[in-house]
């Protein structure tokens, strides 16, 4: 039972800590409920503190229904630093809406324990259930502005959509258990190596399931979510779900296909590479034709999605640790991103997400401007910033697995990015405004945008640290 308890601890803190916001809120005055945020991070880092696994640590709990890891930390990592960055882009915008409630980073930071359950499960239950506490929460932070039609359709599209897409995984669930006798992901491992993948219904329940992951990582086909959820949920909260919520996803993707799947490598193989093509190339080429940055940026985390698929193909140690680096690199540069969206105004308009709007930034706000051109070439992959490291090592582990044409593909649709995220550099530096916009930054996204641009230049000038700490995860 202790061995149980000590695999969960994490998920314990969390939830005392979350009650603990619960009373925080209850007793703060509006005017207090941003205090919320500060609290939230604060609890978070403690409980990174207090749960850091040493080399090779490895806790299994509950009868094998799951485990914590280094592997499981490295992913807890990625969710504190969305929660940290998000928490702290969405203090004065949700001031400056008038929606500045307390619940928002509540249920922030209770869609976390969700995404813990869901990277150490080693039980099909385990992980439903930590997959339905994050939707539950991601539905209600995307549809959090109320008095905004878009927002209410964001938080409905996407409430329909996950349902559905849960529906499709379960479903595919009672398959595979109804065949392997299961739910164990182990055991799963040894009733696919002893009989093969040459009966129907667990062929069937298990491309129902893989289905189900791509919805929730958004992969072309199963995306047609995301453009609109991600396009009118609050800008800070956007900047959440792209990295969060998709880290979890891939991060139980990567343990269930490691472990369950391992003995059928080859035929998930062919299927994730056939998404990661589509997915990267539909992405970038529909992003093309965006002029909201927003909705841009939106299209462009499909695309990321792609990429990440590559290490997912490549299923060696390399891969997964590249997903995981990819990820941290991913919250910084992605969220810097929204976060300055997030503060574009113009007269009349309390978001301006349009392109022009970036217009002449750089001679009204140089600091801005640099930080939002540094995130765009990051985001492209350009050299020495982080988000080239990031690639690097994802294509480094297709061909390390002889998946060079897959590498190649990468490498072209890094290219065809290039050109959406320069045209924001373009409109800063070399167009003149057509109207007045405010970009003043508050002390909080300040914050946010200053720590993003500092690690994006870190990791890709010094990216020795962050490479060692993803290569001592071990599933």
């Amino acid at each position: 039972m202790g061995q149980s308890i000590i695999a969960i601890m994490p998920e314990i803190l969390m939830t005392f800590f979350a009650i603990g916001l619960l009373v925080i809120d209850l007793v703060a005055s509006d005017e207090k409920k941003s205090g919320i945020a500060y609290f939230g991070i604060a609890f978070i880092l403690i409980t990174l503190l207090l749960t850091i696994p040493v080399s090779g640590f490895k806790v299994v709990g509950f009868d094998g229904m799951l485990v914590w890891d280094s592997y499981a930390y490295a992913f807890f990592v990625v969710f504190s630093i969305a929660f940290i960055l998000g928490s702290l882009g969405a203090v004065d915008y949700m001031k400056r809406l008038g929606i500045n409630k307390g619940e928002y980073y509540i249920i922030m930071f209770l869609s976390i324990i969700g995404m813990l359950f869901m990277v150490s499960a080693t039980d099909l239950t385990i992980l439903y259930l930590g997959m339905e506490t994050m939707a539950l929460s991601m539905y209600i932070i995307a549809g959090f502005n109320k008095w905004n039609m878009k927002s209410n359709e964001s938080g409905i599209k996407y409430f329909i959509i996950g349902a559905f897409s849960s529906a499709i995984f379960l479903f595919g669930l009672s398959y595979v258990y109804g065949y392997t006798g299961s739910t164990k992901y182990a055991e799963i491992a040894q009733m696919i190596s002893a009989n093969g993948l040459d009966h129907l219904s667990l062929k069937l329940g298990l491309v129902m399931m893989l289905a189900g992951f791509a919805f929730k990582i958004s992969a072309v086909p199963f995306h047609m979510w995301a453009p609109d959820v991600y396009s009118g949920a609050p800008t800070p909260a956007t900047g959440f779900m792209t990295v969060a919520p998709k880290a979890a996803a891939f991060g139980a993707l990567i343990r269930f296909i490691w472990v369950a799947l391992e003995p059928a490598t080859a035929s998930w193989q062919l299927f994730f590479s056939i998404l990661a093509v589509l997915t990267m190339t539909y992405g970038n080429l529909v992003a093309i034709a965006q002029n909201n940055v927003k909705r841009m940026l939106a299209y462009s985390a499909i695309s990321h999605a792609g990429y990440m698929l590559i290490g997912v193909v490549a299923a060696n140690d390399l891969g997964y640790q590249a997903i995981a680096l990819y990820m941290i690199i991913y919250g910084f540069m992605n969220i810097g991103a929204f976060t300055i969206l997030a503060q574009m105004k113009n007269k009349g308009v309390i978001e301006d997400e349009r392109l022009e709007s970036f217009a002449g930034l750089s001679k009204s706000n140089p600091l801005t401007s640099l930080a939002m051109l540094l995130f765009m070439f990051s985001l492209a992959g350009i050299p020495p910033l982080a988000g080239f490291i990031g690639k690097f090592y994802i294509f480094a582990a297709a061909i390390k697995s002889n998946f060079v044409w897959l590498a190649i593909v990468g490498v072209l649709n890094s290219a065809v990015a290039c050109y959406y995220y320069m045209r924001v550099t373009i409109y800063m530096y070399f167009k003149e405004p057509e109207y007045e916009v405010e970009t003043n930054l508050q002390p909080a996204g300040a914050i946010v945008t200053f720590v993003a641009t500092v690690f994006v230049i870190l990791i890709g000038v010094f990216p020795t640290f962050f490479v060692n700490l993803v290569k001592n995860m071990v599933i």
